[in-house]
């Protein structure tokens, strides 16, 4: 009996973590490219890590911004303040003490923040991290002025990745505590 409902349990904990795994790497169709309802996320980058966390609201001029911190592995923190108005997602710039055009589903091209030229160059990209296979992205290709690179957006997740001259550089991990090897 005790090994029945060990088997019974263990069936549904395996099944609980393949209906994760499967959210994580699979996104919502139904949902956007940049939702702002993300509380928390894990972003590898080049060699480094740093978590990614909702904290608060801010009030700038008469309009509302989401908090976001980003913490790096070396303790360093960044903020990032954006907000969504009719399916516009926009940040503010703390520094120029302006607004900026993050994403905009109606525009395929646009010059953003002074430093860079974005471009939407396909909703069907696909991208392999070492969690997953991705399917049905957003690629945005960001050129700066030393850099160019593809960024990639699963719908009702976000930011899930990005390219640099074709290699793989940065990549979400569906754990907040792992390391990588």
């Amino acid at each position: 009996m005790k090994k029945i409902i060990f088997l019974v349990f263990f069936g549904f904990i395996k099944l609980y973590s393949q209906v994760e795994g499967q959210s994580f790497c699979q996104g919502n169709e139904n949902d956007t490219y940049f939702p702002l309802n993300i509380v928390e996320k894990k972003i590898y980058w080049a060699n480094t890590f740093y978590t990614e966390k909702k904290v608060d609201n801010a009030y700038i001029g008469n309009k509302t911004y989401q908090k976001f911190e980003q913490r790096w592995e070396n303790g360093n923190i960044d903020v990032l303040f954006l907000r969504e108005e009719n399916g516009i997602v926009y940040q503010y710039d703390e520094d120029s003490n302006s607004e900026f055009l993050r994403y905009d589903p109606k525009k395929m091209k646009w010059t953003s923040d002074e430093k860079g030229v974005y471009e939407i160059l396909t909703r069907e990209g696909t991208l392999k991290t070492p969690f997953c296979k991705y399917i049905n992205l957003l690629v945005m290709e960001a050129k700066y002025s030393n850099n160019i690179f593809k960024f990639y957006y699963l719908k009702g997740y976000g930011y899930i990745g990005a390219t640099y001259a074709g290699s793989l550089i940065s990549y979400v991990s569906p754990y907040l505590n792992e390391n990588r090897n």
